[in-house]
């Protein structure tokens, strides 16, 4: 059985895939589905507690935001993250805005990184006319 066969067992089961759902199942390891999903995912609370306290780290890093433009009558509030991560020897480290923004080098690597994830998103969607015809609509509601 394939990842994407115990999945679809699971989703056939329930009617629908979310996280918690593949979790209980992997977790109560009742059948081949579950018993490929218990063996994928972390059970030593010690090292899936640390995990999850950095991924809630992470997401506080992402949330401190830099006003940029504050709001007026026609256009709302514009802010950018603080911290931006940068690729280093090591992974990714996050740089605070103004060193990334006053070092060349870092701008570079934080620019070849959005270029990435662009490049990465517009590739996953690029087929659906909707996707191109969003964009464009964003892209002319930011210019006007």
């Amino acid at each position: 059985m394939t990842l994407r066969d115990a999945l679809q067992t699971v989703y056939a089961r329930h009617g629908k895939l979310t996280p918690q759902i593949v979790v209980d199942e992997a977790r109560a390891a009742q059948d081949e589905a579950g018993q490929l999903l218990r063996g994928r995912l972390e059970w030593d609370d010690a090292v899936a507690g640390e995990a999850h306290r950095r991924q809630q780290a992470h997401e506080m890093i992402r949330s401190v935001r830099v006003v940029y433009r504050e709001a007026t009558d026609k256009k709302p509030e514009q802010s950018i993250r603080a911290f931006h991560a940068v690729r280093g020897n090591e992974g990714h480290v996050y740089e605070p805005l103004d060193k990334v923004s006053a070092d060349p080098f870092l701008s570079r690597l934080v620019m070849a990184d959005m270029e990435r994830e662009w490049r990465q998103l517009k590739s996953r969607w690029e087929h659906f006319r909707e996707f191109m015809e969003m964009v464009r609509r964003d892209v002319d509601a930011e210019a006007a």
